[in-house]
Parts: structure tokens; sequence; C-alpha cells
């Protein structure tokens, strides 16, 4: 004797058939065109991810200026190398400038100071033979000797700094100006470094 399905189980079997050839993808007989709205995101080669722009430094170049701060353990005054950003190419006159505009308002919080008078101004600075002369305005160094030759300490370790310059000179409105060195005693010769060891950073 055969035994007979229950109605119920055959109806539930062809349903599962039916919903699963319903699922089933398609099958083409041949290559067809999609529309490019249809591709996945990552296959059209797009991303949803957002992108940064990085700034290239290209557009400037770093120079060294020099401030003063009293030295922690003996309280005597020394320069201090501080960066800065000017236009390409670096140069004598743009680094002298920037010296001039004085510390920034952080910087004088840190104790940085400037010897040298706001109210002149840099005309020219030309170098030749590796000697630098930087043509101002008016003289720029006042008060006691001291804070005069940190003043013309400051311009000197500032364009000895640039590439290529071995020693510096000092003019006023194109007029020859002798300058005090670091032991006192004035001079017309290039400067260097050498010229004021007292300041020299540490």
């Amino acid at each position: 004797m055969r035994l007979r399905r229950p109605l119920g189980l055959v109806a539930v079997a062809v349903g599962l058939l039916v919903g699963t050839a319903a699922c089933s993808a398609p099958i083409d007989s041949g290559p067809r065109t999609l529309r490019a709205a249809a591709i996945p995101a990552d296959l059209r080669g797009e991303t949803t991810t957002t992108s940064t722009t990085v700034l290239s430094t290209g557009d400037s170049e770093e120079v060294t200026v020099y401030f003063i701060r009293p030295d922690a353990s003996t309280g005597q005054d020394r320069l201090v190398p501080v960066k800065r950003r000017v236009s390409p190419p670096a140069s004598v006159e743009k680094a002298v400038q920037k010296l001039f505009a004085g510390p920034t308002t952080q910087e004088r919080l840190n104790g940085l100071r400037t010897a040298i008078s706001p109210d002149t101004t840099v005309i020219s600075a030309s170098i030749e033979a590796h000697i630098a002369t930087v043509n101002v305005s008016k003289n720029f160094a006042f008060g006691p000797p001291t804070e005069q030759i940190n003043a013309f300490a400051q311009v000197v370790f500032t364009a000895a700094d640039v590439a290529g310059v071995t020693g510096v000179l000092f003019a006023v409105n194109r007029h020859p100006l002798e300058v005090p060195q670091g032991d006192g005693s004035s001079t017309s010769a290039p400067l260097g470094r050498a010229s004021y060891p007292q300041v020299t950073p540490r």
C-alpha cells in the first residue's frame, strides 16, 4: 500500500521552488551593455572617501633671524635663532626685513626681544664677492654701547646665515657706516660671527 503525502507539504515544497527561481539572477544568452549607474562605484574607480589637499611649501623658503634673550645661567644677553618664511629665493634683504619686523607677540612672551630701532627700514642688501652690504634708512642702534653692539650683531648673524655670505658691511642711504664690534671698537671692515663672540648663541 502506498502512503499518500499530505497536500500541505506538497504545497510548501512547490512554493520554495518558485521562490528560489524568482531570486536567482537571470542568465543572459550573451554580453549586454550596462548603464554606468548600474555598475558599483568601486568597479568604476570611484570612492566615497573625502580627499585632503596638502599645501606645498615650495612657495616659501626658510631663513634664520636672531633676537636677544638673557642667558639662563649668566644673565648675559645671547642671540637666539628663530625661523621665518620668505618668498623664494631667500636673500639677505628678505631675511633682514624679517629681522627688522621684530619678535612676534608669543616670542616676546617667551622672553625674546630686539635691540633694533623699529622706525628704521631696510633699503637694500646687495652681495659682492661674498660680502653683503646692508643699506638702511638711518642708524638703527641706540642706547648703551652694549645695546648698540647687540643690534649690529643681530644683523650680522642674520645676514651671515644666508648661503654664500661670509661678511657684512653697513651703509645709511648708501653711505658707508662704521659700526661697533664686540669689543667696542668701531670698524668699516666686513664683520662676521667671530666679531661678536660674547653674544654667540650657545
